[in-house]
């Protein structure tokens, strides 16, 4: 059985190896993008900065301003008499049976 010290090591190996991973799949990505696609992965804000040597605050930040254009972009469209796309018609009809 492991001990609290073993224990430690491997976390901390293991955060290593998150960080390494994540560097080369987002190698060539700004940090902005790669905080969306973490974020998108599950991760946190803490989890996120840590891996990416940022802070939470700004990894909160990002996500509020890609919240904020995603939803300027949308009251655009619909301003502009956007249509909408055959999937989100066929949510509507889902949403309508449930």
């Amino acid at each position: 059985m492991m001990n609290k010290e073993q224990f430690e090591q491997l976390i901390s190996k293991l955060d290593v190896l998150i960080k390494v991973t994540a560097a080369n799949a987002f190698k060539g990505k700004s940090k902005e993008e790669s905080i969306l696609a973490l974020s998108e992965l599950g991760f946190g804000n803490t989890e996120i900065a840590v891996i990416l040597g940022t802070t939470a605050n700004y990894v909160g930040k990002v996500k509020s301003e890609a919240k904020k254009s995603a939803g300027q972009e949308k009251s655009k469209s619909e301003d502009k008499g956007g249509t909408k796309s055959p999937e989100s018609e066929q949510k509507t009809e889902v949403e309508r049976v449930e």
